[in-house]
């Protein structure tokens, strides 16, 4: 029986005793190198394109935390705010306070608009029409029509329930509670009403959730009996005082009266709290004073830290472009990973992705403009208009620009000028004509080389394959490797066929070799 070999070409070595698979393997394994030589290029990229992928996360999150964090007025202007009567009134100092002492006065606080019953005994655990509730028992059902200004600044933004709220006599009070505080209006929006059953002090209380006197919760739409009998035992509302209404707070202000909308208000820069009237021991209207000065503990270590995060990034920039590289050390082909164990792939691949961006020429650009910029000349019209002249240098050129900070002289620098101190980190201007304050300038660095790096691989979470220069050469790549694996393949069935058709020959000849010898024997 002859062999087909366009339809049996593995089958082999029958004829010739031949181990056909293991010469084939090895005449494809110099075929090979080729495409091993190209896939590690493919992996080596992909390892770099995963690098400068993550510096660019890294970057753009020190700019984006770091940078701008520091760039806050209130990294700068700190002050510490001490009231004469903190159970009254308290302060927070913002970026644009002023230091100095304030005279206050809180006559009275804003408040909600609120309805309270009184004495209304209901067993909570009941229902409404159970008649244990005694007096307080609901007879029938009941629909109750609400309209509420909840908005401090207009006073005719009134919003109303979409559809009564329906009270019945299956109801628990929690039942009740649950439905006014989840009523909204036609779009949708909550009326901002908040409800409450008080068991201990007997009270059924809605009130808004906003403050002020333009705020206010209207129930003169329950002109019905069963309506006004309901809101009457349970909230004291009867025809005549059918609408609650907030106030605001009266403070006086260095003198001035202030009417709030809100117990919360930014004034001067400072943001106050006001918690209760600003009363004497005798219980008397009074006025407290609160201190506000500038806190220069807070500012050197809020400026300690950017420096100690500068240092950081900087560092871990140095270490990125010296890191070694080894050369002996390359992707491993599949080959050899299926020799080697995880523990031994692991170490094998850490010193192949050692120094993938050894002498990097963007990390190295960010570096250079690190460094200089930092101890540039920044025109903020002040003595104070350098790093170094307010205690930030490094102290050696073997620091690689690590910056060391002198605290003495920085805080002589703050007492001195605190604007000056300021300006020169966040001042705004032009880095051409020296008018950019550092972190600014350094703002900018970052930016271009996130640029940089995003034109060269792209950014985490796009294709690996997109138009970066690293995309398309990572999709020429992998183009050439599909070409070249179906070229190894050709040539790979190329041999196999070459020793069927030997194995075809042998078995011929094997055939009338034997049929000879039968003749000759036959003879005999």
């Amino acid at each position: 029986m002859s062999i087909d070999p366009s339809s049996i070409t593995r089958i082999t070595g029958l004829a010739s005793g031949l181990d056909t698979d293991s010469i084939v393997k090895k005449l494809m394994t110099a075929e090979q190198v080729p495409l091993n030589q190209l896939k590690q290029k493919q992996q080596k990229e992909l390892w770099l394109s995963d690098a400068y992928r993550q510096w660019n996360t890294d970057l753009n999150t020190f700019k984006m935390t770091t940078l701008l964090n520091a760039k806050m007025s209130s990294t700068f202007n700190t002050f510490d705010v001490t009231s004469g009567q903190p159970n009254a009134v308290t302060g927070n100092a913002g970026g644009g306070a002023i230091a100095g002492t304030y005279t206050i006065q809180v006559k009275q606080l804003a408040d909600s608009a609120r309805f309270t019953g009184n004495n209304v005994t209901v067993d909570p655990t009941k229902t409404l029409g159970d008649a244990a509730q005694g007096a307080f028992q609901l007879q029938n059902n009941v629909s109750i029509t609400m309209t509420v200004y909840n908005d401090p600044n207009n006073p005719t933004a009134g919003q109303t329930a979409v559809l009564p709220i329906t009270i019945n006599t299956t109801d628990k009070i929690g039942d009740v509670i649950s439905k006014i505080n989840s009523a909204v209006d036609a779009s949708g929006k909550s009326l901002g009403l908040q409800a409450i059953y008080d068991q201990n002090l007997q009270k059924f209380i809605i009130q808004t959730k906003s403050t002020g006197q333009n705020v206010k919760i209207d129930l003169s739409a329950n002109t019905d009996q069963a309506s006004q009998t309901f809101l009457s035992t349970y909230l004291g509302v009867t025809s005549t005082n059918n609408i609650a209404q907030g106030q605001n707070a009266a403070i006086q202000f260095n003198g001035t009266d202030v009417s709030l909308a809100s117990n919360n208000a930014t004034i001067m820069g400072i943001n106050w709290t006001f918690k209760s009237k600003t009363l004497d021991a005798n219980g008397n209207l009074t006025t407290t004073s609160v201190s506000v000065s500038k806190n220069i503990d807070a500012e050197v270590k809020n400026i300690e830290d950017f420096i100690n995060k500068y240092n950081d990034m900087l560092d871990k920039l140095n270490k990125a472009v010296s890191e070694p590289v080894y050369k002996d050390y390359q992707p491993l082909t599949d080959d050899q990973r299926s020799q080697m164990t995880d523990t031994q792939i692991q170490q094998w691949e850490t010193k192949a992705k050692s120094g993938l961006l050894h002498g990097d020429s963007i990390l190295n650009t960010l570096i250079n403009n690190m460094r200089n910029h930092m101890v540039s000349t920044v025109n903020n019209g002040s003595t104070y208009n350098s790093l170094a002249s307010i205690g930030i240098e490094s102290k050696s050129y073997m620091d690689k620009g690590k910056l060391y900070v002198d605290e003495t002289k920085l805080r002589a620098a703050i007492q001195a000028d605190p604007d000056g101190v300021q300006k020169l980190f966040n001042q705004m201007g032009s880095t051409s004509n020296g008018t950019n304050g550092l972190l600014n300038t350094l703002s900018d660095d970052f930016q271009q080389a996130i640029k940089s790096l995003t034109d060269k691989a792209g950014m985490v979470g796009s294709s690996q394959y997109d138009q970066s220069t690293i995309g398309k050469l990572l999709s020429n790549i992998s183009t050439s490797i599909t070409t070249l694996t179906d070229q190894l393949n050709q040539k790979e069935n190329q041999y196999y066929k070459q020793f069927s058709v030997m194995e075809q020959a042998m078995q011929k000849y094997t055939s009338q070799s034997n049929w000879l010898l039968a003749q000759m024997s036959s003879n005999h």
